[in-house]
C-alpha cells in the first residue's frame, strides 16, 4: 500500500465514518465522505482519488451508479460498488460502468483491502493496456495507411474503400468484445442500450489513451475526443482518421437502434476535439 486516495460515497453517516475508519486504519488516505451522487460526482473532479467506494443506493435523484457514469465522462478512476443487498438487475445496470470491484455490506477490513488492491493492480495493467494498443494501432495501420495507398486523401473512391476494410476489420476483432461486454440481447430497453453503447464506446478510445467528454442533448449524444495519439500521423495524411470513424459507423450498426451517426470535427482540422453526433429516433 503507498497511501492512496480514497473517496468514500456512503449516505448513512454512521455506516460511512465506520468505512472512513477501517480504511485509515489500513493506512489509506480518505479525501472525502459524502452523501449524494451529485456530491460524489463534484468531490470526484475536485480531490481525483486513486479509489472510489461508491454505495449504489443512494437518497436523491441520482444513484451510485448514475454517479459512477457522469465521472467517468471525465476521469478514469476506478470505482468499487458497495451494496447491502443482491440484486440482479442493479448488477447488471453497475457492469455497465466497468466496476473494479463489488461487495456485499457489512464487510471486513481484510475484504475491501483485498478488493482495493486488485483495483489498483487492475487499473495499472488497464494503463499498460492502453499503451501497448496504441502501439498495436499505429503499427498496424501506420503501412496500411500511410504508404501502401499512394493516394490523396481526397479520392471519394479510395475512402470508401478504406472504410469497407475499416469495417470488416471492426467486425472481426471488436464485434466479440461488444457483445461480450454489452450483451445487447439481454437489454430490452433502447434508451438503455444506447447509454450502455455510448459508455462503451467512450471506453474503448480511453484505452487508446483517448481522453472523452460524452454530452446528451435531449435525442442528441456527442462524443468528444480531446486529445490524438496519432495526431502527426493524421495531420500528414487525414486518411488516417477515417480508421475512428469507422469504428464509430461499425459499431452503431451492432447495436441495430434506429437513428444517425455523424462526425462533426476533427482536430486535424484545427477544431479543439474530434466531435462525432449520435442521434436517437424512437
Amino acid at each position: 500500500m503507498g497511501n492512496e486516495k480514497i473517496m468514500v460515497v456512503e449516505d448513512e453517516s454512521i455506516v460511512a465514518m465506520g468505512i472512513k475508519h477501517k480504511l485509515e486504519d489500513l493506512g489509506y488516505n480518505v479525501v472525502g465522505i459524502v452523501a449524494t451522487g451529485e456530491g460524489a460526482v463534484e468531490t470526484a473532479l475536485k480531490t481525483k482519488p486513486d479509489i472510489i467506494l461508491m454505495d449504489i443506493v443512494l437518497k436523491g435523484d441520482m444513484d451510485g451508479i448514475d454517479a459512477a457514469y457522469e465521472i467517468h465522462k471525465y476521469q478514469d478512476t476506478p470505482i468499487i460498488y458497495l451494496t447491502a443487498y443482491y440484486d440482479e438487475e442493479i448488477l447488471k445496470r453497475a457492469r455497465i460502468t466497468e466496476p473494479y470491484g463489488y461487495i456485499l455490506k457489512p464487510f471486513k477490513k481484510t475484504e475491501v483491502n483485498a478488493n482495493i488492491q486488485m483495483a489498483i493492480y487492475k487499473h495499472q495493467a488497464d494503463k499498460k493496456k492502453s499503451e501497448y494498443l496504441k502501439k498495436r494501432v499505429l503499427a498496424d495501420f501506420y503501412d496500411f495507411i500511410l504508404t501502401a495507398m499512394p493516394t490523396s486523401s481526397t479520392d471519394v473512391d479510395m475512402k470508401q474503400l478504406l472504410m469497407k476494410v475499416f469495417s470488416e476489420r471492426l467486425d472481426q476483432d471488436l464485434y466479440p468484445k461488444f457483445v461480450e461486454e454489452i450483451n445487447p440481447d439481454e437489454i430490452e430497453d433502447s434508451d438503455t442500450l444506447f447509454k450502455a453503447y455510448i459508455e462503451w464506446l467512450s471506453h474503448i478510445f480511453k484505452d487508446f489513451g483517448i481522453e472523452t467528454i460524452v454530452t446528451p442533448k435531449g435525442e442528441r449524444y456527442y462524443l468528444e475526443f480531446l486529445n490524438c495519439p496519432w495526431l502527426d500521423e493524421a495531420q500528414k495524411k487525414p486518411i488516417f482518421c477515417l480508421n475512428c470513424q469507422a469504428m464509430m459507423n461499425r459499431s452503431y450498426c451492432w447495436t441495430e437502434l434506429t437513428g444517425s451517426m455523424e462526425r462533426r470535427s476533427t482536430i486535424v482540422n484545427g477544431s479543439a476535439s474530434c466531435r462525432f453526433q449520435f442521434k436517437k429516433s424512437n
